[in-house]
């Protein structure tokens, strides 16, 4: 009887292990890092008592930057020539220097994105990558268009960074100015690029939520490495309030009557950047953005349907219908 249970041990064991191989096999994927360039940098470094010919020269590395201006005028020179001779430009490049001396890292993560983007799409996208001095423009920290990706790496100097004092930027929105949330941020670009090619209605909340929702499915698909907490801009504790409290927050939609409210006024508390939504003290801003996904994400495991498919279907309605979601 043993001897019977060990070799079943065994069995189980041998079992464990080869699936163990199996998953982690299936989630490895081959990539290249992709190389960033730091038009920062490059233009922080040039002679501005030569700015004609430095940026004609400027312009055959970046032509992103300097496309349709004329590099001769003398108005465009000196706005140029202004911006890299401004204390606050080089106080700016000094902390990005000494945060990212270099971006390896973000190299690495992009590369591996894109790789499994290229997986699920069946096509291949390897964009160009900029990062720059973007003067603290929190609403277009990451832009990506299709074959370029531009990254504001001044917006992601840690939390702490004195710049941000000066354009007035709340302490609940600073903690995702830091480094593991460029990554996240460069991916949601791309995912919102995909939505942006099937018109997504936005007639009520729960349009709001299956949107919302899908963006978070798509990064936890891009990016599966990164904590659930780092992909929706939480803290740990905020996460741990989102996951206890997901029945109440549900069973208050459904009983207020909001799921299908058009007015947004009424429930734009759920979905807009805030430190908490006022009726759940604790809660962290943007719950609904955590049902969403949630939703999303049993509707996915219910019908097997593929990342593509996901983001081309435009009715709520049928995608909570078929998630069964009960929280």
């Amino acid at each position: 009887m043993i001897k019977k249970t060990l070799y079943i041990s065994f069995a189980v064991i041998a079992v464990l292990i080869l699936l163990s191989i199996f998953f982690k096999k299936r989630d490895d994927i081959k990539f290249s890092p992709i190389p960033i360039k730091r038009y920062e940098i490059t233009l922080m470094s040039i002679d501005t008592n030569r700015i004609g010919e430095e940026l004609h020269r400027l312009y055959e590395e970046f032509p992103l930057f300097l496309e349709g201006a004329d590099l001769d005028d003398l108005n465009n020179q000196r706005q140029i020539s202004d911006f890299v001779r401004d204390p606050r430009s080089k106080d700016l490049l000094d902390d990005i220097l000494e945060k990212y001396p270099d971006l390896n890292f973000l190299e690495s993560a992009l590369g591996e994105s894109l790789a499994r983007f290229n997986r699920s799409f069946g096509r291949e996208i390897i964009p160009t990558i900029y990062t720059y001095i973007s003067y603290l423009d929190y609403d277009n920290r990451v832009i990506f268009m299709d074959s370029v990706l531009v990254i504001a790496i001044d917006m992601y100097l840690g939390v702490d960074n004195e710049h941000y004092n000066s354009v007035a930027i709340p302490m609940y929105m600073r903690m995702r100015l830091d480094e593991p949330f460029i990554s996240v941020d460069g991916m949601r670009a791309v995912a919102h690029y995909e939505l942006e090619k099937t018109p997504q209605p936005l007639q009520n909340l729960l349009d709001h939520l299956i949107l919302h929702g899908k963006v978070a499915y798509f990064l936890e698909q891009m990016l599966p490495k990164t904590d659930l907490a780092i992909r929706f801009g939480y803290t740990p504790e905020q996460l741990v309030w989102a996951k206890k409290n997901e029945k109440t927050v549900w069973a208050y939609l459904v009983g207020e009557k909001l799921l299908y409210e058009q007015n947004a006024f009424k429930y734009r508390a759920f979905v807009s950047e805030s430190p908490t939504v006022q009726m759940f003290p604790g809660s962290p801003g943007r719950i609904g953005h955590y049902l969403g996904y949630r939703i999303v994400k049993k509707y996915m495991e219910n019908t097997g349907k593929t990342l593509p498919e996901l983001l081309t279907e435009t009715d709520s309605q049928e995608i909570l219908k078929l998630s069964n979601y009960r929280p």
